[in-house]
């Protein structure tokens, strides 16, 4: 469809690395629901509550009649750390307002090609199954890591996902699965969090780091290895991440520049000056203090 391909066409040429079309059937989510009938969600009460929508895309946008995913490569190259880490996707501005931006330039395309078309944009911030909708839209697969893996750009891809009113032609789900026998994913992390296809939330550094509320647990203590702000271990280790290409995206590029072993001499103010605009603002000044002086007495 003609259509379709200018829309392909105009998002790559916007920056973004993949896009696939899809439709908003019901999915089938054994995999979410054994997830959750584990308590693998630890406090992320909102992943229970939402599991209806989650399943049903149709149901958080009814006029939906395509799903177009996108995924853009944010990979911003090695990284020389003190001790003190955070993950690639932090290191530079946040990825929910660039990715944002990027996906109304989109639909200003897509509006001037359907002019009455309907849409509502999602990037991690709504229960949208997103790697599940980038694996049916032929992105590529779900890796024993539980992260989208793609051919060309491996793990280190931002998703994102625009509802649509207009029906398009779908394309063809990826097929298979290439993490074959390796399980460096599994053997690498640090605090036993993964098996295959499966993440137990509450042992993840990343979720410790920036999810979880309240008292740090003794594990990240006893295990981690400087990871203030969420963790790439899982990711360094997949093959499929060997040979990253470094984004073209400015954005995603180092804006984190203050050494973090810093953030115990900053007041709130400087520490919003310092990092404004980045993911690391989830996480707070206090908090990621706190886990700071996890890191200091180990080290």
């Amino acid at each position: 469809m003609e259509e379709k391909e200018e829309i392909r066409a105009e998002a790559l040429r916007l920056g973004f690395s993949k896009i696939g079309f899809t439709t908003p059937e019901e999915i089938k989510g054994d995999f979410l629901l054994q997830w959750l009938g584990k308590g693998a969600e630890a406090g992320m009460a909102y992943m229970r509550r939402n599991k209806e929508l989650r399943l049903n895309p149709s149901a958080l946008f009814p006029p939906v009649k395509t799903i177009i995913s996108l995924a853009v490569n944010y990979y911003p190259g090695e990284i020389n750390y003190s001790k003190v880490k955070i993950s690639r996707y932090a290191i530079g501005r946040d990825y929910h307002r660039v990715l944002k931006k990027m996906m109304k330039r989109l639909f200003a395309h897509i509006k001037g090609i359907f002019p009455n078309v309907e849409a509502r944009f999602f990037v991690d911030s709504a229960p949208v199954l997103e790697r599940e909708i980038a694996r049916k839209a032929g992105l590529g697969w779900i890796g024993k890591n539980t992260m989208l893996i793609t051919r060309e750009y491996g793990s280190w891809v931002f998703l994102g996902e625009i509802f649509i009113s207009v029906e398009l032609p779908s394309d063809e789900q990826f097929h298979g699965n290439f993490c074959g026998n390796c399980t460096r994913c599994i053997d690498s992390c640090p605090t036993n969090a993964l098996s295959p296809y499966f993440l137990n939330s509450k042992l993840c550094l990343s979720y410790i780091t920036v999810e979880h509320k309240g008292k740090i647990p003794e594990i990240y203590r006893e295990k981690n290895s400087g990871w203030l702000f969420g963790c790439d271990i899982c990711q360094e280790v997949c093959p499929w991440n060997n040979k990253a290409i470094k984004t073209g995206i400015k954005d995603f590029l180092p804006r984190v520049s203050l050494p973090l072993g810093n953030i115990f001499s900053l007041s709130k103010e400087e520490f919003f000056q310092n990092f404004k605009g980045t993911s690391l603002m989830r996480a707070g000044h206090e908090k990621l203090n706190r886990l700071l002086s996890f890191i200091n007495k180990k080290f």
